[in-house]
């Protein structure tokens, strides 16, 4: 085999776990390619029924865009539903992790061990990830079965990849993984909070970002520590799922509004710009009409800056799908597009305090002519003119800018 391509659906972890094996296959000598592959790779998802929809799908355009590659489906779906899988035609199927002998089984020849350069063409925020496994098993959620218990990864190995992509050009660091804020409770190994101010220490990154963490480990060392150094960003991602406590205990979610509400104003205490942008579930089994306008009502209350709204769909293998009052799908779908419109008015409240003012983004990439795009420290997605010497991975002070829609 001398090319290959990858096909990846679903979370930053998934998506961080295909850059890692495309670095590994690069290792052994193989070239990326578009299509016409010697070798195509399905990393799969299986969060709801219309992604294991989605995977099957793009296992089927990569048999056509790849006629003679050998397949290899892996990932969550794969890990869940692995007889289903294997009827699918794969010439290898695979769960999560273990990338290496993922390659052993492919039978391609060792290579050095990878130590994850990073290359500044790719991203122009860097995603690495330190932990994966939860063992919240929410009543909706199928994750706790496809990436099972918790796992941390050694310090020294996070850091050591943090400061390689820092020393290739990448400004700003993004921690991911499926519990996040849990990192180092297994095997005893340091708290989140350990990690992050060894992460400050590297020299010539400039932000850390977490990409999300429940609320329940936005503790006050967290947060002093946010409100106290600079390279942290004033953003944290908070599931919420629900805005009513009854349907928040049917998800069996570990806390209820009081304290989520409590953690929100800390927050804003110690860093009253800070953006706090969430998920929320629509439909969930039992959510009457009272039940959704508390949900609304909560999310005004906290005044979020930015919502991901979910329809609720129901898996098989989780104890959702037998639960009572299934809610019908064209209540869910008016739900969710009023939940939506409610974002799109708090997105546009929150960025309007930033107006006028100076911002920093790091450069993600050039849009139409003499335009070019990014991110800024509270998540707000601006484009700017584009002056000389300008190019993705910068960060640059911007005083002109316009919102995204």
């Amino acid at each position: 085999m001398e090319t290959f391509k990858i096909y990846t659906l679903g979370c930053k972890v998934n998506r961080y776990d295909s850059l890692s094996l495309k670095k590994k296959l690069e290792e052994r000598g193989l070239e990326s390619v578009r299509e016409g592959a010697d070798l195509a790779i399905v990393n799969t998802c299986a969060v709801t029924r219309k992604a294991i929809r989605k995977d099957q799908e793009i296992l089927k355009l990569a048999k056509r865009e790849n006629p003679k590659a050998k397949i290899v489906l892996m990932g969550c779906f794969v890990k869940t539903y692995k007889e289903r899988a294997e009827s699918l035609g794969a010439d290898l199927v695979w769960g999560v992790g273990e990338l290496e002998k993922l390659l052993e089984e492919m039978k391609l020849e060792d290579a050095p061990a990878c130590e994850m350069k990073a290359d500044s063409a790719e991203r122009a925020r860097y995603t690495i990830k330190v932990q994966d496994g939860c063992e919240q098993f929410c009543t909706y959620c199928i994750i706790p079965y496809a990436r099972g218990p918790l796992k941390s990864r050694p310090e020294k190995e996070a850091l050591e990849e943090i400061e390689a992509a820092a020393q290739n050009g990448f400004r700003e660091v993004v921690l991911t993984g499926i519990h996040l804020g849990l990192y180092g409770k297994d095997k005893g190994r340091p708290d989140l909070v350990g990690l992050l101010k060894k992460i400050i220490k590297i020299k010539d990154l400039k932000r850390i970002r977490l990409s999300s963490i429940e609320v329940t480990e936005v503790n006050d060392k967290l947060i002093n520590l946010m409100a106290r150094e600079k390279k942290m960003c004033e953003h944290l991602h908070i599931p919420l799922q629900a805005g009513s406590d009854k349907i928040l205990k049917r998800m069996n979610r570990p806390y209820d509004k009081k304290y989520f509400l409590e953690r929100i104003k800390e927050l804003r205490e110690k860093m009253p710009k800070i953006a706090i942008t969430t998920d929320v579930i629509v439909g969930f089994p039992g959510e009457t009409k009272k039940d959704f306008k508390e949900t609304y009502d909560f999310i005004k209350e906290v005044n979020f800056s930015k919502l991901h709204v979910f329809p609720f769909s129901a898996h098989e293998r989780t104890a959702a799908a037998k639960m009572d009052g299934q809610v019908g799908s064209g209540e869910i779908k008016a739900r969710a597009l009023t939940l939506r419109k409610l974002g799109a008015r708090l997105e546009g409240e929150y960025a309007q305090q930033f107006r006028g003012q100076e911002v920093e983004v790091i450069i993600e990439h050039s849009r139409e002519r003499g335009q070019a795009q990014g991110k800024t420290e509270h998540y707000l997605e601006v484009k700017f003119k584009k002056l000389p010497g300008m190019k993705a991975g910068n960060l640059v002070k911007i005083k002109e800018w316009k919102i995204i829609p």
